[in-house]
């Protein structure tokens, strides 16, 4: 049986991305995002295709790059449907003439280049997770730490690795989470409808407080 693909989990492969530092890859999130947010969007729609190429050649498929870029996607209609709401009050409240309305309303210029710019900077974050391990992504982290402790003359002991790669880690593991709620629910031939995130989300909730505390227990015990 074919098994579902979880967002912003990790891919096996032999590329030059996966074989790249995990430490190297997790600064260049935050140097990437700067300068995204800095230079023209225009720079940014290119960054997507050349994105999208490489998602290719590390052998993502179609759903699996848009499985991580469906909160972009919501958010773009959330912006969209509260911009359409938003001009259907003042049309009947205020008579806006429908003449001077265009789609230039809904989609300006600078929604559009900020949600372009998301989207890219989540390309990016999808492709490092799906290009390195719960491990690396800790070690990565822990040599951060150690080089800004070193830099700073202060203690030798790594007390925000744990912390903050549970933290990086649990996107990934939400995903899975709720994927694994949805199965089980269609499994027992529930519909897609508004019940079932009422149902499902507090499992959600539930079953992610367990794994963080099992896991804060695990690296608690560890650390003794």
């Amino acid at each position: 049986m074919a098994v579902k693909y979880s967002a912003f989990s990790y891919k096996s492969g032999n590329s030059f991305v996966h074989k790249c530092p995990a430490w190297i890859k997790i600064l260049f999130i935050p140097f990437f995002s700067i300068c995204t947010f800095c230079l023209p969007p225009e720079i940014s729609c290119g960054l997507v295709g050349i994105q999208f190429i490489l998602a290719f050649y590390l052998k993502f498929s179609i759903k699996e790059q848009f499985a991580d870029l469906k909160p972009v996607i919501y958010y773009a209609f959330l912006l969209t449907f509260t911009k359409a709401v938003s001009f259907a009050a003042q049309f009947f409240l205020n008579r806006i003439d429908a003449v001077n309305f265009s789609l230039a309303q809904f989609f300006d210029y600078e929604t559009f280049a900020m949600l372009l710019k998301l989207f890219c900077i989540m390309q990016l974050s999808s492709i490092i997770f799906k290009t390195s391990t719960s491990l690396e992504i800790r070690g990565g982290i822990g040599i951060i730490e150690s080089s800004i402790r070193r830099f700073f003359h202060l203690k030798p002991e790594n007390s925000f690795t744990d912390t903050i790669s549970m933290f990086v880690n649990f996107i990934p593991m939400v995903s899975k989470n709720w994927q694994q709620s949805e199965r089980a629910w269609k499994a027992r031939c529930g519909k897609k409808s508004l019940k079932m995130y009422i149902v499902l989300i507090p499992v959600l909730f539930s079953v992610g407080m367990k794994q963080a505390y099992n896991t804060a227990r695990a690296v608690s015990a560890r650390s003794r």
